[in-house]
């Protein structure tokens, strides 16, 4: 097609530019989301695309529409001459066509399978008579041409889209969702080529459970276990030997701002109609403390423990109980989980938060110079790795990306190396350095700075970067630094200025760090349990809170292992300070 054709298509379908594009086994489409009110055939006549090839490229359409779910739109069966004149969307989902000059009732009728009553009826100006520039509603399909199924309008049926991810299997999608595998197969025309990635699929809503085992998975009253390090005997002691020391032992004044800012996560439950038994137990730090607690037979009676803090009790526990869910809520390592599938680990660790930094960095600057930092540091190399596959997945799914993969510059710990060289003049140059080595990183930092003033530079880094006393802040500034985070408290967010204010309140004192956690851990677990019963672990992905600090998005890691938590922020450095990222 000549540049200026391609041009008055372009100029002819706005609404094209604003969508996204999408590259599947090298052939392109445009995806649409289905609304309320529209047909397979007019999403056929909007994009100019046959319908048979529609129902090719998504088979779960062949079914019929779901309002929600997502098509792609094949850019190589589009009719270049149709798309010209073709018909725009209401908001109500119907087709709207623009009246050309010379143009007939009878024709435009025909065009669309309509009879010309029904064009009369719904358009009561053409009672005046047909002229240019009239937009005409077009109401359903009526001709025999078009298929029945094609002309019936999206339904609600409570099925949604799943966007389908390389390793992704029918096996895994069914757990995922809690469907058979025939039942995503029934969903989605049969898939008689399987699945593909790129493509979307209807999933279907999982069957309603039988009423009395539903009494069973959702009891009055729930039994919840709150197991903290409060160490109360640890302040007797700490006190009896300095009579001059002030404050709590610091894993207690940990564990209390925790228990605090839980009980008012389980007040809001309570005030929402939530009946709860809360059994509150120190488990203090070592086994000769949270051992006899672990061996009472109340913790068989638990639908959920909150805590312990240790991964040495959480085993213990997680031996002795096996259907209620355990709540790992502070920073552990994932060997916590492993083998032990009724465990959660809230804080997202650092493979979590590199993947995070990957996606967001390949996301947003898929059009920018990004260039990944490998220096000769061995004990990094699985961090580099881990970072650049995560740019890659994320690229891959920018049609607008500048290059497949980042570019890879390895700078020593005294010099930028071959850095200098693949910086771009005209180009945001996005430095991706996934190094908590401090010798390297201030090295790094010092040398950048400089040159600033010639490149447009951002650097992404660690979370341990801010608590490197070496880095300058304001030199983190100029570096428009960005570090990936699994919590941060926003002063200035109306609902965290709320909160503060209550617990100043209540307290008598301001909310720490673990009293935001406390709060959010106990808010989100309360409202699984609230909204989706005993089962809630295999339905994470229907739960919905506002958290103050941190998101949860919990995924199962491995069949025989428990959840964590791949939710992630991005932070960055302006102002002289730590800001969400715009």
């Amino acid at each position: 097609m000549r540049p200026l054709a391609l041009l008055l298509v372009l100029l002819l379908t706005p609404a094209l530019l604003a969508q996204e594009v999408r590259v599947v086994d090298g052939k392109r489409y445009v995806v649409h989301t289905v609304v309320a009110g529209q047909t397979l055939y007019g999403i056929s006549r909007h994009y100019a695309v046959p319908v048979a090839d529609l129902t090719a490229a998504n088979p779960a359409a062949a079914q019929g529409l779901s309002i929600g779910q997502v098509l792609l739109i094949p850019q190589d069966a589009v009719d270049r001459k149709e798309l010209r004149s073709a018909p725009k969307f209401r908001a109500t989902g119907e087709l709207v066509h623009t009246v050309a000059k010379k143009e007939t009732l009878f024709g435009i009728a025909q065009r669309y399978g309509v009879e010309q009553t029904a064009l009369i009826e719904r358009n009561p100006e053409l009672v005046g008579g047909l002229k240019a520039g009239m937009e005409l509603v077009i109401p359903p399909a009526t001709s025999k041409e078009v298929p029945v199924i094609a002309a019936e309008p999206a339904r609600a049926d409570n099925s949604r889209s799943h966007l389908v991810l390389a390793g992704e299997t029918l096996f895994s999608l069914g757990k995922r969702y809690g469907v058979t595998i025939e039942a995503l197969k029934e969903a989605n025309g049969g898939l008689a080529e399987g699945l593909k990635v790129g493509t979307y699929l209807r999933i279907p809503a999982p069957p309603e459970p039988e009423p009395v085992l539903d009494t069973v998975r959702r009891p009055i009253r729930y039994q919840v276990g709150l197991l903290l390090p409060l160490c109360l005997d640890r302040n007797d002691s700490v006190h009896s030997a300095d009579p001059d020391q002030q404050g709590l032992y610091t894993v207690t004044d940990i564990a209390g701002q925790f228990l605090a800012g839980a009980r008012m996560a389980i007040d809001s439950m309570a005030r929402t109609g939530m009946q709860l038994d809360v059994h509150l137990h120190d488990v203090g730090e070592d086994a000769t403390t949270w051992g006899p607690v672990l061996r009472k037979g109340e913790m068989r009676t638990m639908d959920l423990f909150i805590g312990p803090f240790h991964r040495g009790a959480i085993d213990q526990l997680a031996a002795v109980v096996r259907d209620a869910h355990i709540v790992c809520p502070v920073p552990q390592s994932n060997k916590v989980i492993l083998g032990h599938p009724q465990v959660s680990k809230v804080i997202s660790g650092r493979p979590d938060l590199v993947q995070h930094m990957g996606r967001y960095a390949g996301t947003k600057h898929a059009r920018e110079n990004l260039i990944l930092l490998r220096p000769d540091l061995p004990a990094e190399k699985e961090l580099q790795d881990q970072l650049l596959r995560a740019v890659q997945a994320a690229l891959a799914e920018r049609t607008d990306r500048l290059r497949d993969s980042a570019l890879v510059a390895r700078p020593g710990k005294r010099d930028l190396g071959d850095l200098t060289g693949k910086l771009d003049l005209a180009r945001l140059n996005v430095l991706l350095v996934p190094s908590e080595d401090v010798e390297f990183v201030s090295s790094l930092v010092t040398r950048l700075t400089p040159l600033v003033g010639k490149y447009r530079i951002a650097v992404f880094g660690m979370p341990a970067w801010s608590s490197m006393d070496v880095l300058e802040p304001g030199d983190l500034n100029k570096l428009d630094l960005h570090v990936p985070a699994a919590t941060h408290i926003d002063r200035d967010a109306p609902a965290v200025r709320a909160f503060t204010e209550r617990f100043r309140v209540e307290h008598g004192t301001d909310a720490g760090p673990y009293a935001f956690l406390g709060f959010d851990v106990t808010m989100y677990y309360l409202t699984c349990l609230k909204e989706e019963g005993m089962g809630f672990p295999d339905r994470f992905d229907l739960v919905a809170t506002s958290p103050l600090h941190m998101g949860f998005r919990m995924r199962r890691m491995g069949i025989e292992n428990g959840f964590g938590n791949e939710s992630a922020l991005m932070l960055e450095y302006r102002d002289l300070g730590v800001h969400p990222a715009r």
